[in-house]
């Protein structure tokens, strides 16, 4: 397949990255040069200078071969041209990322019309993750869900209470069915096997049954804990994305912004949240306004150093879970060192939601763990595929893989090396990204 992609951005690398890790053919299209030549010096892709939305440098590009183009520069405009154009040279898939919110709502575009097969907001989806956080019983440092929600993802800290430190993987018999499926140890991600053993520090994804969720709190540890009342820090657009999410709940939100124009137009726009002026990084506004009593902090500032700083604070001053919005990746293991509970990454959301579609059919969902060094990716089981009828421990998966959940029907399957896959069986996967490509050609082989 050969994909062109225009916006040599955090985005449009990282899929640039992930699509060619796969060995497809990737062409990246940069107007700017020196973005261009640093990403053609970092990534194994042909790079192309211009502008994505003009048709000679589509040209040059080789848009008349491409079967998909993925629009993510800064410019909404751009990004639409581009689609626009890409539909009239025949590409047969069209994606474009709009930061406008009101182009996103607004029903009166034709994105059909207009070429575009998929349109991804940054801000819509990084809000959305954000309240999945807020809707787990633990605190987690990261929550997505599988089979129509059937199957809960978890990313828990490993704290000194918890019971199996120091334990083999296999020597560990929960009371219910639990897969650890990868563990985050000094920013690296391990697939793990039996031999495996958890210790203090680490960060563990584990797969659950929906109905067992609950009783999660008893092996962390933790009371379950609903959120009831929420302080947001910054009238970004994620801000008020997150803020209209949790009105949808009916959890009561607070919105600090330190505008006050921008504060009069939040008020029109968010009738549910209080919104108050005032800089959230100030400890006696944080005080005054009840954050030792408040059930979670969201700081979702444009300045990662203010959201880092006011998160510090709210943990400190009693907050029982805080959030921050992170850009720059590498003040992410420092966040969670330091205590903040979980970080959001628009790029790491953004680009798991293209590539969830980009792969659309035999794939079901795609989550990017740690900056896509790791996949975790849902798909059905064809009838004539090789993996069929054959127990897990036969199939020879590649080592830095593993099946971490099977849904047949209505019942959910925490794997064992015995079990077995049949026929339009959902199945969850976890795997480096160098894997990938090899998970898919078994599943597909016959």
């Amino acid at each position: 397949m050969k994909v062109v992609i225009i916006g040599a951005g955090k985005v449009g690398c990282q899929i640039a990255k992930t699509l060619s890790s796969e060995n497809q053919e990737v062409v990246l299209i940069e107007k700017d040069n020196e973005i261009r030549q640093a990403a053609q010096n970092s990534l194994d892709v042909l790079t192309v200078s211009g502008n994505g939305a003009n048709v000679h440098t589509l040209e040059k590009a080789g848009i008349t071969e491409a079967d998909m183009l993925i629009a993510v520069t800064d410019s909404d405009e751009t990004n639409i041209l581009a689609c626009l154009a890409a539909k009239k040279f025949g590409v047969a898939t069209k994606v474009a990322r709009l930061r406008n919110i009101e182009y996103v709502y607004n029903n009166a575009l034709p994105w059909e019309q207009l070429g575009i097969d998929f349109v991804i907001n940054p801000e819509i989806a990084t809000a959305k993750q954000i309240v999945k956080l807020f809707e787990s019983p633990l605190n987690v440092a990261q929550a997505q869900s599988f089979a129509e929600g059937r199957v809960q993802l978890l990313e828990l800290k490993i704290k000194k209470d918890f019971p199996f430190i120091d334990q083999k993987l296999k020597n560990i018999k929960f009371k219910y069915p639990i897969l650890i499926a990868a563990i985050d140890r000094k920013d690296r991600i391990i697939i793990p096997d039996g031999e495996e053993k958890i210790i203090l520090g680490d960060n563990i994804y584990i797969l659950i049954e929906e109905g067992n969720l609950l009783r999660l709190n008893e092996l962390f540890h933790e009371n379950p804990f609903k959120i009831q009342n929420v302080i947001i820090l910054g009238g970004s657009n994620i801000g008020i994305q997150t803020s209209l999410l949790l009105a949808e709940l009916g959890i009561k939100t607070k919105l600090i912004e330190v505008n006050k124009e921008k504060c009069e137009e939040l008020a029109e726009k968010l009738p549910a949240t209080l919104i108050i002026n005032g800089d959230g990084t100030n400890l006696d506004l944080l005080k005054s306004e009840g954050i030792e009593h408040t059930d979670a902090l969201v700081a979702v500032t444009g300045i990662d150093e203010e959201n880092l700083l006011v998160a510090l604070l709210a943990k400190h001053l009693g907050a029982k879970r805080v959030v921050a919005k992170i850009d720059r990746t590498n003040y992410i293991p420092i966040l969670e060192k330091l205590g903040v509970d979980a970080v959001v990454n628009p790029r790491i959301t953004t680009a798991s939601e293209i590539l969830r579609f980009i792969r659309k059919g035999k794939i079901l969902s795609l989550t990017l763990l740690k900056e896509g060094e790791a996949e975790i990716i849902e798909l059905v089981a064809q009838p004539t595929s090789k993996i069929i009828n054959k127990p897990l421990k036969r199939l020879n998966l590649p080592r830095n893989s593993i099946i971490g959940a099977i849904v047949r029907q209505d019942k959910v399957i925490i794997p064992h090396g015995e079990d077995s896959i049949q026929p339009e069986d959902k199945i969850i996967i976890f795997a480096l990204s160098s894997e990938i490509k090899k998970i898919e050609q078994m599943i597909d082989r016959k």
